[in-house]
């Protein structure tokens, strides 16, 4: 719509421009006549008739384009006023959009700086799975009526929309508490829309809230802080609400800093690869390794990834940091070859970002032969959540069989941790299923047991090799074993160590560890 408008005016600037151009030539034309007329002789009376009325034309000519001008002009910035509300509007929802949404919450809050405010940030739980089920237009609508309810609800308020299915309203309040009730009231108006029941989901409403300092405002700011607290909240099905804090501000002094440095960390090596064994459960011999990432950050101190990978997944740094640790294998194993040492396959994860990529098998690969690497040396884990969170699985296994064809192995990490759904596993392009550790926390119950152990079995019908991870007990070893596990990851055999430990242990044959005895024949 914004574009038809400009090409409107686009295409008629340069008629008015012509045609006033014409009127001046013409009104020239016009004046030269009449000096001719009037010039070094005595003019007649018909002569003086017609010099008068010229004279009258041309100043009605001259009033026209003034005229022509000036209803141009306010025409012109009518189209103007409208084509910015029209882009600081989001005109499907009927909300303002981000930009206009800051603009005019600061201009409320400083034209009311008696008041107390604050922001609150909406986004419903896991919308793009709600999209992918149902499809965009029942998604559309869903948002639609949202918008509908923040109209209804907030008429001298501040309100507005930002990508996806985030909206954003500034309270007025007095007390805590009544803000929030008026924030869980909307939840319960969005939640009570009759269309969830049409399309038979249980919507999880999640709200980041941040107070504003009247005295230093900055809506953008209030924003980050309302996500983050947002962001702090649990990943669960039901709706729920977080306030920023202090503890919340300082995470968010913590992530600035290590996005800040993250790109120098890179070039400066900072990242460092971990090994962490993978045992097989017949002869306690080391039959595999995972590769994982430490930050040696030079303030922080060595940081686990717990710190930072939920970071870069968030800001796409973790496709660099993906590709600089699978870089970092291949290199490792080509010494290890080159070395004589008895080498075993080596998993590294990759994150689903990397889905949003055509070329992310070819670059893999093309790292692969530059080192030189034997197929089936490398293994790609691949967690649960990338395939059965993604709308589009056939493309997800579309690029695990690339890499399968170009000799990699290909393993499902943290199965059953949330998303699994059994029924596409005989479809699913892989060679190893990873058991999240959960499945091991009341291992000790018959009824966990049963579970896994039917897990395994069914697993070992479709061919696959089965390794379960955050092994941690003579108990847990015990049972896996004898219900047919393959493998097992661990502190009770190694955490992740660094490369030249691992060396130690591969350099004159693979280290076997003393497996436990028996109990469950």
């Amino acid at each position: 719509m914004n574009k038809i408008n400009n090409d409107k005016i686009l295409k008629f600037t340069p008629l008015i421009k012509r045609f006033i151009t014409i009127v001046l030539i013409g009104t020239l034309i016009i004046i030269f006549s009449i000096i001719r007329i009037i010039g070094g002789r005595e003019i007649t009376y018909s002569e003086w008739m017609l010099t008068l009325f010229n004279f009258i034309f041309i100043a009605m000519i001259i009033g026209l384009c003034f005229f022509i001008i000036k209803v141009y002009r306010s025409f012109k910035k009518n189209i103007y006023n409208k084509l910015k509300n029209l882009e600081q509007s989001d005109i499907l929802y009927n909300v303002r959009n981000k930009f206009k949404f800051i603009v005019d919450a600061e201009e409320h809050i400083n034209n009311n700086i008696e008041k107390r405010y604050a922001l609150a940030h909406y986004d419903i739980n896991k919308f793009s799975i709600i999209n992918n089920s149902v499809g965009y237009k029942i998604g559309d609508e869903i948002l639609m009526q949202i918008g509908m309810i923040l109209n209804d609800n907030f008429v001298n308020e501040v309100f507005g929309k930002a990508e996806g299915d985030n909206f954003f309203v500034l309270f007025e309040y007095s007390e805590q508490d009544e803000l929030v009730s008026r924030i869980k009231n909307i939840t319960e108006k969005i939640e009570g829309l009759d269309i969830w029941n049409e399309v038979n989901i249980k919507p999880a409403i999640m709200a980041g809230i941040c107070f504003i300092d009247n005295e230093n405002v900055d809506v953008r700011s209030a924003i980050d802080k309302a996500i983050f607290a947002k962001g702090d909240l649990k990943s669960e099905y039901k709706s729920s609400y977080a306030i920023y804090n202090d503890s919340i501000g300082n995470n968010l002094i913590e992530v600035k800093k290590l996005e800040d440095g993250m790109y120098g960390a890179l070039e400066r090596n900072e990242f460092e690869v971990y090994m962490q064994p993978k045992v097989d459960l017949k002869t306690g011999e080391i039959s595999g390794a995972e590769a994982l990432v430490r930050w040696n950050h030079p303030e922080l101190g060595l940081l686990n990834p717990i710190r930072f990978i939920p970071i870069f997944e968030k800001n796409g740094f973790i496709t660099k940091l993906d590709k600089f640790v699978f870089e970092q294998v291949c290199l490792y194993l080509r010494n290890w070859l080159n070395l004589g040492y008895y080498v075993v396959p080596v998993s590294v994860n990759v994150s689903r970002i990397h889905f949003l990529n055509a070329n992310f098998v070819h670059d893999y690969n093309k790292i692969k032969e530059n080192y030189n690497i034997p197929d089936n040396l490398i293994e790609i884990e691949i967690t649960e959540s990338v395939v059965f969170s993604n709308e589009k699985e056939d493309e997800v296994f579309t690029v695990m069989r690339k890499f399968r064809n170009d000799g990699f192995d290909i393993s499902m990490d943290d199965f059953g941790s949330g998303y699994s759904c059994l029924g596409l596993l005989k479809d699913m392009p892989i060679d190893t299923l990873k058991l999240d550790k959960i499945f091991l926390e009341h291992i000790e119950d018959y009824s966990s047991q049963i579970i896994v152990n039917n897990i395994v079995n069914m697993a070992k019908n479709l061919n696959l090799n089965v390794i379960s991870e955050g092994v941690e007990t003579d108990m847990q070893v015990d049972f896996l074993r004898d219900i047919g596990c393959d493998m097992a990851q661990g502190f009770i055999f190694e955490k992740p160590i660094p490369i030249s430990e691992f060396n130690a242990l591969i350099c004159n044959g693979r280290k076997k560890y003393k497996l436990p005895t028996s109990e469950y024949v």
